[in-house]
């Protein structure tokens, strides 16, 4: 098969498993994608024609994704359990190379010693792929994410060292303990420390074209895209890991730094946020479907190669439960070691036993195993066969799904989601809510401020904004969907029917066109206090083609004219329709206060949220009549509603508020933004908010900022 056509079935197939995931909940994306990829290799068998090249595999798949896992990852949670990272990336790692080795010597004494080390050497790493994906649909702690985390990005060293040198000792039978720590030493601190210099390096470069006046948000995008791939290489060709030092430069270009809030850096942190998370998505999705594709080429040999197919299987049994106890054992005594000093591995919340199982399964095996042990060489330096090579691969597929299906089945049992949290959403819509909430705050403190009066007509349309979006936040947070709809429909009639009561009071006083252009009015009016949907449609819609194309021919060949009949009227008109927006509000908050009183407890809670919605905008409406007014809004006479409409003297300064709004709406907005990010940065440094989700709400404050520039 050709290359590209090869290409083009493993996009269709990481496509395929996104649609799929929507509608296969109970099954993990990472198992969903390796089944997908074993039916493409059976229903297109020569897909097995294409040979992948497992150094190629890891630079071209390995490298990026590590290095996207540092951008995600905490600095100074992974400082912070260095001592238990290192133990789980190092220690566990022999410890497993020699439980493994010894015990799959004994059960199958076809295959060496030496031979049997090099598999525990490749099931040494944990994937940072199947991590990342199966850590989202379970409830970890942090600690719990920062040792899988770290131990993925580290793990990955020992592992191939052990492996080299058992392969090493294999083909030359010979083994030097002295050798194997000199070069472990040589790959795990020269990788370490000249990808920090890398790091650094390449850090500088980007910071020198900035100062230069290089602000080429494409560019910098692909120049960061390359940086693991060079760091990789440079570092391979000089002799230490590439692996440990594209972990380290990714550390270092990920280090925070002071934000600035120009539309450059929005820019430029949006495109690389969405490329890497593009990139991510195709990497992930292209192992597992690789991986699946792969099975039969690498199963088939294995099974075929003289041991019954039932003693395969428990072959597979015993070395994936090696793997897994020596895990298992070596955690629970982190356990220990941190009860004794008073800090719980996982805060105290589940049972010991629990929390190390769920540390244990969660550290599943994947690409990174199966890129390794496929580098088994096929002879020895005899040019003898290598023992057992076709076993020891199918061996390693076969740990691989087990691993990956025990953490798909048990994970979510032994840690699962709370059912009031929604995962990821939940979490960044409390946040949300929360940096709303000090955002909001800090608007009101500022309309208060005398000093910022004719700032004052924009910022309450910018507060009424913000306060909407709150509101609206927590009503999606409350789950009461269903019984909202009920309060609705019934809102929507108890308006409809007194629009028709002030449309029959409007036409004893005024004519029927009068009353359309109140109702223009009143659409606009309601439309900028956050009314949508079916509440917006209660006040119809009475604008058509023709009167839309009249209405330009007379603004076109007679301006001045229009403006004057225009201006002669808006107060009257504005105003009118500013109290019949109330006169609605009213109804509905009635309303809402008797559902309060009287509805079950679902409907109670959406009168009540809905209830807060409407009297912010009624606030807004009152302010908006008591512009340029002597009277305090915090006094009850600012709040009396005139119903002697034909008396009434409305407040001739609504085109002044208009004109106002207009001139510092730009300003206004773009200091909120700048509020908004503030509040983001004080309630991150305060704990509230994590990293991650920070990220994330920073990137859509970047997002509107551009809007604004």
């Amino acid at each position: 098969m050709e290359q590209f056509e090869f290409v083009l079935i493993v996009l269709a197939c990481v496509s395929l498993s996104s649609v799929a995931d929507r509608f296969v909940r109970r099954v993990s994306l990472p198992i969903l994608q390796i089944a997908i990829g074993l039916v493409a290799a059976i229903v297109l068998p020569t897909i097995n024609e294409v040979r992948i090249d497992s150094e190629l595999f890891l630079v071209l798949f390995i490298a990026p994704l590590l290095f996207n896992e540092t951008r995600e990852a905490s600095p100074r949670e992974l400082w912070r359990n260095r001592a238990d990272i290192f133990s789980l990336a190092v220690g566990l790692v022999v410890v497993s190379v020699l439980v493994i080795g010894y015990a799959l010597n004994r059960l199958v004494p076809a295959i060496p010693l030496a031979a049997a080390f090099a598999l525990g050497g490749a099931l040494g790493p944990t994937d940072a792929a199947a991590v990342t994906a199966l850590r989202s649909s379970v409830n970890l702690t942090g600690r719990q994410r920062a040792l899988l985390s770290g131990e993925s990005l580290i793990n990955d060293a020992s592992g191939v060292v052990a492996f080299q040198f058992s392969v090493a000792a294999a083909v030359t039978g010979a083994f030097s303990l002295m050798d194997a720590t000199a070069s472990f030493a040589l790959l795990f601190v020269g990788g370490i420390a000249l990808g920090t210099i890398l790091g650094f390096v390449l850090s500088g470069a980007m910071r020198l074209l900035g100062r230069l006046g290089f602000e080429d948000v494409t560019s910098h995008a692909l120049y960061e895209l390359l940086s693991p791939f060079i760091v990789y290489l440079v570092c391979e060709d000089l002799g230490v890991s590439g692996i440990l030092a594209v972990v380290a430069a990714g550390l270092v270009m990920a280090a925070p730094r002071p934000r600035f809030h120009s539309t450059y850096d929005a820019r430029r942190r949006l495109v690389s946020n969405s490329l890497w998370a593009m990139i991510s998505f195709l990497i992930n999705g292209t192992i597992f479907v690789l991986l699946g594709m792969q099975l039969p080429l690498v199963v088939m040999p294995g099974l075929n190669g003289g041991l019954p197919a039932p003693q395969v299987i428990v072959a597979i049994l015993l070395v994936a439960m090696a793997s897994l106890g020596c895990r298992l054992v070596w955690v629970l005594a982190l356990e220990l070691v941190h009860r004794r000093k008073g800090e719980g591995l996982c805060g105290g919340r589940r049972g010991i036993l629990r929390d190390a199982l769920v540390t244990t399964i969660a550290g599943a095996k994947g690409a990174v195993t199966l890129s390794i042990v496929l580098t088994l060489p096929l002879t020895t330096a005899a040019g003898d066969p290598f023992p057992e090579r076709s076993l020891l691969v199918t061996l390693a597929a076969g740990v691989i799904l087990l691993t990956l299906l025990m953490a798909d089945v048990s994970l979510p049992l032994l840690a699962p989601r709370p059912e009031d949290d929604g995962g990821h959403d939940g979490e960044l819509r409390e946040a949300t809510i929360a940096v709303f909430e000090a955002t909001t705050n800090e608007l009101r403190r500022l309309a208060e401020d005398e000093a910022l009066t004719e700032y004052l007509p924009a910022l309450r349309l910018t507060l009424s904004r913000y306060e909407l979006q709150l509101a609206l936040e927590r009503f999606i947070s409350s789950g009461v969907e269903e019984e909202n709809r009920a309060v609705e429909d019934e809102e929507a009639r108890l308006q409809a029917e007194t629009l028709e009561s002030l449309h029959r009071r409007h036409l004893k006083v005024h004519s029927e066109q009068d009353w359309q252009r109140h109702l223009v009015a009143l659409r606009g009016i309601r439309g900028s206090v956050g009314y949508t949907g079916r509440m917006a449609d209660v006040i119809p819609n009475r604008g058509t083609l023709l009167a839309s194309a009249t209405t330009l021919v007379r603004r076109t060949f007679f301006p001045a004219g229009h403006r004057a009949k225009d201006g002669s009227d808006l107060d009257r008109i504005y105003g009118q329709s500013c109290i019949y927006a109330i006169e609605l509000e009213y109804v509905s908050l009635e309303y809402f206060e008797r559902v309060m009183k009287e509805g079950d407890v679902g409907q109670a809670r959406a009168a009540h949220i809905r209830h807060d919605v409407h009297e912010l905008a009624l606030h807004s409406l009152w302010g908006r009549l008591n512009y340029g007014r002597d009277v305090p809004l915090d006094s009850r006479k600012a709040y009396t509603l005139p119903y002697d409409l034909l008396t009434h003297d409305f407040n001739p300064r609504f085109r002044e508020q208009f004109a106002k709004a207009r001139e510092f709406a730009r300003d206004v907005d773009e200091n909120a933004l700048r509020i908004e990010l503030d509040e983001i940065g004080r309630l991150q440094s305060e704990g509230t908010l994590t990293r991650k989700i920070a990220n994330e709400l920073r990137e859509n404050v970047y997002l509107l900022q551009m809007g604004e520039g």
